[in-house]
């Protein structure tokens, strides 16, 4: 089976999993804790740092939205 050229190149951006709260661009993987249940996402635009938990059936919900990304640490 043959795979995309881009796949592994070094212009991958880091793939995005949502849109931003306040400006709607797109969000891009900051960090991300499995054992804990949480991750949290950048926007690319205006830096706006969203954070979200998994939930009782396993869907991320987003908790909050703040300008410093160590909230949770």
């Amino acid at each position: 089976m043959l795979m995309g050229a881009g796949l592994f190149g070094e212009d991958q951006r880091r793939k995005h999993t949502g849109y931003c709260i306040d400006c709607k661009e797109v969000l891009e993987l900051y960090m991300l804790d499995l054992k804990k249940g949480r991750r949290v996402l950048q926007c690319t635009q205006c830096g706006l740092y969203h954070f979200y938990k998994k939930d009782l059936f396993g869907k991320w919900k987003l908790i909050k939205a703040a300008k410093i990304p160590d909230l949770w640490r």
